[in-house]
């Protein structure tokens, strides 16, 4: 009877943590929506902004004035120049990009569904990695970006961190207190905060990352240097 109670106990915890993971990832994708929205808009106000610098240098020289389509679809506009640049610059670096803990690290849950070891029917979905480092640890920008939110889930005192690259979209979760804010510049290596080290729990100090490609949720493994 003991068992089937602590067995009980562990699957309701479990729920629960999948419960939370599932509005956090909830959150992050509203906030990952909102960016790309952000980003659309900038790309087509660069757009008609050089369209009408193309026009005046073609009246200015007497050439004929280039016409701009009446209709424009709205996903042709979707990074601005310099996103396009970083994005690329991102993928080049497939492989290359730093793990985002700083000291010594293991990676104690990896991308993906699994089974959760003496426990029945119940899986749990790794939306990217778990990093385990030693207390004190800091999270770390993997490449070069712009903080697009820093936000808290539930009050539970613990920070998340977006951070944009391009169209590649990094998160770090599980941090006790970060160092920057929404619309910072960060390069690669930059720290962006300390992990949180759980007391109740041998000062467990675990970062929760992720790598999306807009929405698209991707394994972050083959993207770090190993």
């Amino acid at each position: 009877v003991n068992v089937r109670k602590g067995q009980k106990g562990v699957q309701e915890e479990l729920v629960k943590k999948r419960r939370e993971a599932t509005q956090r990832n909830d959150r992050i994708v509203k906030l990952i929506d909102e960016e790309i929205e952000r980003g659309r808009k900038l790309a087509e106000a660069e757009a008609k902004r050089e369209a009408e610098e193309a026009r005046k240098k073609a009246a200015a020289s007497g050439e004929k004035v280039p016409v701009t389509p009446k209709a424009t679809p709205m996903a042709s506009f979707t990074m601005s120049k310099a996103d396009r640049e970083l994005s690329g610059s991102f993928v080049s670096n497939r492989g290359k990009l730093p793990i985002p803990v700083t000291g010594p690290y293991t990676i104690v849950s990896r991308y993906g569904q699994y089974a959760v070891e003496g426990v029945h029917n119940i899986k749990l979905a790794n939306k990217g990695s778990d990093i385990q480092g030693k207390p004190g640890a800091e999270a770390c920008a993997i490449f070069n970006g712009e903080v697009s939110a820093v936000f808290q889930f539930q009050g539970n005192g613990l920070y998340n961190i977006l951070i944009r690259h391009g169209n590649y979209i990094s998160v770090c979760c599980n941090l006790a207190k970060p160092s920057v804010k929404k619309g910072d510049k960060v390069k690669t290596g930059d720290s962006i905060g300390k992990i949180f080290s759980d007391k109740r729990d041998n000062d467990r100090t675990v970062l929760h990352f992720q790598l999306r490609k807009e929405k698209e949720q991707m394994n972050p493994e083959p993207w770090l240097n190993r």
